[in-house]
């Protein structure tokens, strides 16, 4: 189990796939890399565990579990809706 610490959260990159009328699936290049909140730092509020976010990947760091990264909350760069 990860808990980050202060304004750290954790996420998992979501990887951008389109699907061809015959099945095939694709890694989309065009689209952005979406993450999806696993943990958050006791100081972080203006995200949820569960919300997809856009982030500077710059600032990411691997934490050891697989596909997990930890960042700082100010790297979010937007929130996606559900609209």
């Amino acid at each position: 189990m990860i808990r980050p610490l202060a304004t750290k959260i954790a996420v998992k990159r979501i990887a951008s796939e389109k699907q061809t009328s015959g099945g095939i699936i694709l890694q989309s290049s065009e689209e952005p890399d979406r993450a999806e909140v696993l943990a958050l730092g006791p100081d972080v509020n203006q995200v949820e565990i569960g919300d997809q976010v856009l982030l500077n990947w710059n600032g990411a760091m691997k934490s050891g579990e697989e596909g997990v990264f930890v960042v700082d909350i100010e790297h979010v760069v937007l929130i996606y809706g559900d609209e």
